[in-house]
């Protein structure tokens, strides 16, 4: 009865964001139409404006939540149950509405979805609907959850941890992995990399995105047993 309960509630504070999001979107197409009436445009991308949208709903699923049930009996393991009950919904939900809305702005701009662009030589076939919607049901978990991995992991370090992550990592990607890649990896090397990253999201290989699908579950599965092992003695804490 907890995690029903439990669920339910959680499933409620991510739809209210999400209609909210949806309404945003539906404006700001509905104005950008009016503006520039008469002129031929292009819609492109939805499934990046909705997986950064689901990440930032993950940073936000934690600690007013968390805070809220522990305080009315509801443990840890149930919690955590219940977030990814009522994510997984969302994802799926959003997914089959990003679908449709890219059916009715196709015929009313030029629209392109992120799927089609990354695999554009790849997904002329009769199941290109459905596996399009596997991928972005799978992107968008893997979003959410990562979002509510990170806001896990702040809320269990000290002030001393956040700072040293907060600027370590941009630090790192933007400043000491190129000085890495430039001064002490060879082309070969990096061109080696790339091919992997480009064969494991299905942008190459024989898999297509298919093979992205099980690398957006993969990390679903290892970031979801990361926040397990972080809520289960999590402190109940304000700042």
């Amino acid at each position: 009865m907890r995690l029903k309960t439990a669920s339910k509630y959680i499933f409620s504070e991510m739809k209210n964001s999400v209609l909210i999001f949806y309404l945003a979107i539906l404006l700001l197409i509905v104005f950008l139409a009016v503006s520039v009436s008469g002129v031929k445009g292009s819609i492109s991308g939805m499934e990046m404006t909705s997986s950064i949208f689901l990440f930032i709903l993950g940073l936000n699923s934690f600690k007013k939540n968390y805070l809220f049930l522990i305080s009315n009996g509801v443990p840890r393991r149930t919690q955590f149950k219940s977030f990814f009950l009522a994510a997984m919904p969302i994802a799926a939900g959003m997914a089959v509405i990003d679908s449709a809305l890219g059916i009715i702005f196709n015929r009313i701009s030029n629209f392109n979805s992120l799927f089609n662009m990354i695999y554009i030589d790849r997904t002329q076939n009769t199941g290109n609907t459905f596996i399009s919607l596997l991928w972005s049901i799978a992107l968008y978990m893997c979003a959410i959850t990562l979002g509510y991995f990170i806001t896990l992991a702040y809320y269990r370090m000290n002030k001393i941890q956040k700072i040293c992550i907060s600027i370590g990592v941009p630090v790192f990607f933007t400043m000491v992995l190129p000085y890495i890649l430039y001064n002490f990896c060879s082309t070969t090397t990096v061109n080696w990399v790339y091919n992997g990253i480009t064969t494991m999201f299905g942008v190459t290989g024989s898999y297509g995105p298919i093979s992205a699908v099980f690398v957006f579950l993969i990390a679903t599965v290892l970031l979801s047993v990361l926040s397990y092992l972080l809520i289960r003695k999590a402190p109940v804490k304000d700042n």
